[in-house]
Parts: C-alpha cells; structure tokens; sequence
C-alpha cells in the first residue's frame, strides 16, 4: 500500500554534493578577478592557456596556492616577474611575503589533460572530438583550470576562448566580441559580477541559437543542434514563462547579464546551474510528441531557480547544500503550479513524501543538515521544508524573508542559520522546533507532510481513491466511475487504472474502455503501460492508441496487438509503419525486433531491419538507446563486429553508469564460448593501449 495511504488510515483509526576537501586560505587571501585566455586545439584533447587573478592579501602569510590538477606544463609570474611554485598534483604553492591589504597579480600559463571536469565528445563515432563540455560541482574545475577550488571564494570572471572556426563557444557571462584568426574564431566573454569556480563553464559545439529575451529584457539564448530545429519549440515550451514567473515569485531581479541553455551529448547530470549558462543533456531535446512522454520543464526550471539560490548566495559547506538544491527544487515545482495548476504542484509533494518515507524505512534516512545526505534529501526533503516553512509564516512573510536574505547575502556565501535568523527577524516567531522537526531530524516527518497535503481539496480526493487499494472492485467500482466523469482529472485517472491490475474481475476492462475514451493523453499511456496481455475486448481501443500522441503509448499498444494477435502480425507492423511519421529510438528498436521475429513479414528485408538495429549502438546516440540495443542484438544472437567494438567504447565512456552496464554486459558475453572468441580476435585489432584496456577490464 502506497506509505501515506496507509498513514491516512492510521490517522483514521486513532481519530544533490559529492565533493573534493581541499584546504581553505580563504581567511587570509581573496582571489578577486580572473582573465582567462583560452586556446582549444581542433587535434588534441590538451587545453592550453593563460590566467591572470588579481588577488588581495587579507591577512599576512607566507604563501598562497591555486587548485591544479593534471597538469602538463606550468609557468608561474608573481606581479610580472618570474617565481618560484612548487607543484604537488594536486595544488600550485607560490611563497613569498605576502603583507595585510596588499594586493598582486598571480598569472599561470599551463597545459591540461584533463581526465574528468572536462570532455571531449566525438559526436559520430569518428575518433575525432566535436564537442567540448565541463562540470565543474564537486570542486572539479581545478581538474583543468588551476583555480579555486574553495566555494567562498567568489570571483568575477572574464573568459577569452580561441577554438576552430566551424564551431560555436559559450562560457559564463555576456559575449563581447568575435574575431576570426585563420582557422580559428576568438570569442571574449565578460562577466561582472563574482561567481564560485565551480560554476565555471565551457562549452564548444555545432550549434544554432535561437534567441529572445524576457519580460524584463534579460537576453535568453536557446541553444541547439542544426538537426533538432523540429525540437526547439517543444524543448524549450514554458522557457520564457518560467524565467518570468520566477523573477515576480522570488520578487529580486535576475541577478546576471544573460542567460544561456546548452544542450550536451552524454551529460552526467540532467543538467548543471552553471552561472548564466545552464548546461543540459541532449537527450531532453525532444519533439512535440516525446514532450508528452518526458521534458525539460522541470530541469529547466530547476536549473534557472539555482541561479539565485547556489550561483548568487552559495552554501558555505556540504552541511548547508540544501540552500542550494531544497531551493532550487521548490522554486522549481513553484513555477511548474504556475503552469500546471496547484494539483501538479500537490502531487510532486506527495510523489516526493512517497520516496522519503520509504527512505524511512528503509534505515538510510539523514537530516538536512548531514553533509553526507542523499540528493532525496537534500533536494525533496529540502523543498518539503520549505512548504512546511511557508506554512507556519505564512506566504507574504517567508517571501519577504527570501528576498532579505538574497539581497543581504548576494554574490556571498552562507550557512541556514543565515537564512532561519532572518525568517526569525521577518516573521518573529521561534523556529527551534521547525529546525528540529525538518533539518535536525534524520525521520522524515510523515504525519505533519499527510497534514499539510490535506489542505488540498484535490488530495483529499486521491486519498479517498488510493483507499480503494484495498477494497473489492464492487466496494470500488462507483469511485472509478466518477474519475472517469468529467472533469478528468489526469492524477486521479491514472491511480484508478493502476488498481485496476489488482482485481480479478473481468469488468476491470469496461473501465479500461472507459479510461481510454477520456482522450486523456496520461490516462491513455496509463493504460497501455498498466495492461500486462493482450485483451480481445481491448482491440479497439488499443487500435487507437497506436496514434496517441504519445512514443511510449504507441510502443506499448503495438507489442500487445502484435503478441496477442499473431495471425494478423504483418498488417499491424505494416499499418503502423505507414502512419507514423516518426519514431522515437526506444519505438523503432521495438519495431524492428517485432518485425524479426515475425516469420512471414517482409523475410527480405530481414538483414536490413538488422543493420538498422545494429546502428543503434553507435556512441551517436544517448547510453539508454544504446544499452536497449545491446539487450536486442543479444537476445536475437545478432551481435556484430562493431556492436562489439560499440560495447568495448561504452566500457570505457566518461559516465560510470554507462560504462558500468557495458562492462557488465562485455564480461557476460566474454563468458561464453560463442562470444568470447571473436571478442578476443577484435580485441587484437584495436590499438595497443585500448586494447590492453579492455583486456584489464575484462580481467577484472
């Protein structure tokens, strides 16, 4: 039984941060600004360059250092003059005597090869990088750009980038000026006002803008590939509405020149606050009917709400991190009520409430202010804090609170004592038992989050419906018959259809008739996902769903027609194929593995439905798409030389969740007799230290 249900009838019966450590010489010396000049060779994954930072003695010490990490050539200049640095790896320590309320100029040339914080992405498998992108949270920037790896040390920065001319470049702040060089393009970028190093960007990649700009004036940029212009709309849907929401909901201005979004290829994260240029993964590109299926909108908002809440105002420490992603999660599911309306608002918190309560009981609960937290917690249970905050001021004294504290603390770094002492000072009420309660605790406070979710007229609704999980479909049948009744209401279609599963009861399939004919595009999808075979009675309504604006509905409908109807399988493949006009990877790879396993549909083209297949395994597409290939060309024992090759490059791909699962996947293979032959043969053929790779991880 769903948990908060079940403390309902309770109540009823009783009436992100992974970080690095790094040492702090914050105290005695202030990094002020940073001029960056860049160069990115179009042949080498070496960055090379230059930065100069104007830095202030705070008070007297013998040495100062920059976070530096791999590398491969350094020379250090101390106010213009040639000094001694020691390098250790992992820090560049210059000493001299530097004198309270001085101030010097630090500058470092070097080269990088970095192994983390910044990728070189080969798009189309060509061997050759045709993006560059960074994530630098977690103090990784120093990985490639000797920096400061101390949060509380804000700088302004101002970045100079020369890279190949056929390529777009974005980094922090507000584009100056380009200037072509031969074949390379310079680009000088300006930021004004002070930022944490790790939020550092850097960007290179084909790319379109499309640009426009807020209610307020703030340049928006809208980054994409040439390919996905078809993506734009549906992609960045809300964006504008968002930023403007949050501006008039926050009441502070945003506080930067400009703001960019950035598609990437293969980015660990969903996406990255970096000040004034979000980074986002690629895979949320999506068209107008993927848009139904899964989006951007919540990431968006996710991210732009940071550039308050992390970018402006900075946790101090990991004990503080949920400053950062409480905020910015809340923030974000503020405006998606804006657009979605309060239910949407109130079934995030419950959705949310579900998973920490499970946390629970799961024993791996931690307070709020644990630096060792999970992101659950610091970002759902954060944003619950925050409601229950609200709750307890009232809206027009925790607003006033939030901006106080964003205007004292601006471009500043903080602790929640920061925050609480000014809700204190707004609100003159005690919080000592709400810090208790929501951060203190590692028990996530179940029965006061079911009494804030009842003041929701709408909960108290899917409360009533959720009961039903244990009650017999006669006891429950009137309840699903007023969610079919309009209005619909999408939250309360899809609980009543996944009950449906739990009765052995034939009439369960008149509701599903029922469902379906909402024209609810969730309840559809609902449906299709919640039926575990093939029903005669259904037909027609499965029929239709195969043009359900939705790729996971038409994905779902098509199998149950085609395993439940094996006599009509050629002209279901057939008619499908006709009438979509496009497939998403996950619909076409199903398509094809039905298509050959059909014994009478289209025996000629067999081997070609094959190598289409096979392409999905290329690092073109996202590691989703190509781990469901694998699991296809596996399954139907069709494997070729360059899935092979394909599975060996995912064992060795940036992202440990990828390369994980196809590390997993080449050892099983490697297992067996079939396999592990031509895996050795193709081994032989690679390159001397790739292959030795790959002979290690297979070994491991």
């Amino acid at each position: 039984m769903k948990q908060l249900v079940a403390v309902m009838l309770m109540v009823f019966a009783f009436a992100k941060a992974e970080s690095q450590n790094t040492t702090s010489q914050y105290q005695n010396v202030d990094f002020k600004t940073a001029q960056v000049d860049l160069y990115i060779n179009a042949n080498s994954e070496i960055i090379s360059g230059t930065v100069i930072y104007n830095v202030e003695i705070k008070e007297e010490t013998a040495q100062l250092f920059l976070d530096a990490k791999n590398l491969t050539r350094y020379d250090v200049l101390l106010d213009g003059k040639p000094t001694n640095a020691d390098y250790n790896q992992q820090q560049i320590t210059i000493s001299s005597t530097f004198k309270k309320g001085a101030t010097h100029q630090l500058t470092v040339e070097f080269s990088s090869d970095p192994n983390q914080a910044l990728y070189h992405i080969d798009r189309d498998g060509d061997e050759k990088w045709d993006q560059i992108w960074t994530q630098g949270q977690g103090k990784y920037t120093s990985n490639w750009l000797p920096s400061i790896d101390d949060v509380n040390d804000k700088i302004e920065w101002d970045f100079t980038v020369s890279a190949p001319s056929q390529y777009q470049v974005a980094t922090n702040g507000k584009l100056i000026t380009t200037e072509s060089i031969d074949d390379y393009k310079k680009w000088v970028y300006d930021m004004k006002k002070p930022m944490s190093s790790y939020l550092v960007a850097l960007v290179v990649g084909d790319y379109k803008i499309k640009e426009t700009s807020t209610s307020s004036g703030v340049s928006l940029d809208l980054y994409y590939y040439p390919e996905d212009a078809h993506k734009v709309e549906s992609t960045y849907k809300h964006t504008k509405e968002i930023f403007n929401f949050l501006e008039l909901e926050i009441g502070m201005p945003y506080p930067w020149q400009v703001y960019r979004q950035i598609p990437v290829k293969d980015f660990l994260y969903s996406g990255m606050e970096n000040t004034t240029t979000t980074i986002f993964n690629d895979q949320f590109m999506v068209d107008p009917m993927a848009f139904n299926d899964a989006n951007y909108v919540t990431v968006n908002a996710h991210e732009l709400a940071h550039q308050w809440f992390g970018d402006l105002v900075t946790a101090q420490t990991g004990k503080h991190h949920w400053l950062q992603e409480g905020f910015a999660t809340y923030y974000a599911m503020l405006a998606e009520r804006h657009i979605y309306g309060d239910d949407h608002y109130y079934m995030q918190l419950y959705t949310s409430a579900e998973q920490l309560i499970q946390q629970n009981q799961n024993g791996s609960s931690t307070a709020l202010l644990d630096p060792k937290a999970s992101s659950l917690t610091f970002y759902q249970r954060g944003a619950w804090a925050l409601h229950a905050l609200k709750d307890k001021v009232g809206e027009l004294r925790f607003r006033e609170s939030v901006l106080q504290y964003l205007n004292r603390y601006q471009y500043s770094s903080v602790t929640t004592n920061h925050f609480l002492d000014i809700v204190t000072e707004v609100s003159q009420q005690d919080l000592t038992e709400f810090k208790k309660i929501w951060l203190e605790s590692t028990e996530f406070p179940k029965f006061e989050a079911l009494r804030l979710l009842r003041k929701s007229d709408f909960m108290e609704q899917y409360f009533q419906l959720s009961a039903r999980r244990i009650s017999s479909f006669d006891e429950a049948k009137n309840s699903y018959k007023e969610t079919v009744r309009e209005p619909i209401n999408d939250f309360l279609l899809e609980e009543m259809v996944a009950q449906l599963s739990i009765h052995n009861d034939d009439r369960i399939y008149e509701m599903y008739k029922m469902a379906g004919a909402t024209g609810s595009i969730k309840g559809r999808q609902a449906v299709a996902l919640s039926l575990q075979q093939f029903k005669p009675e259904l037909e027609p309504l499965l029929r239709g769903m195969l043009n359900n604006p939705s790729y996971l509905t038409r994905e779902r409908a098509l199998y149950l027609l085609w395993s439940g109807l094996p006599d009509q399988r050629a002209s279901i493949l057939t008619e499908a194929d006709q009438q979509w006009s496009s497939k998403s990877p996950s619909l076409d790879m199903a398509w094809i593995a039905m298509a050959l396993n059909s014994s009478d549909f289209k025996t000629g083209e067999k081997y070609r439905f094959l190598e289409r297949l096979g392409t999905y395994t290329s690092p073109t597409f996202s590691p989703e798409t190509r781990l469901a290939a694998f699991d296809y060309l596996i399954n139907l024992k069709a494997m070729s030389t360059q899935n092979y090759k394909d599975l060996m490059s995912g064992s060795t791909h940036h992202s440990w969740r990828f390369y994980k699962e196809c590390r997993s996947i080449l050892k099983a293979l490697y297992k067996k007799e079939e396999h592990r032959l031509l895996i050795k043969q193709i081994i032989e053929t690679l390159p001397a230290e790739k292959g030795k790779r790959i002979q290690d991880i297979l070994l491991d």
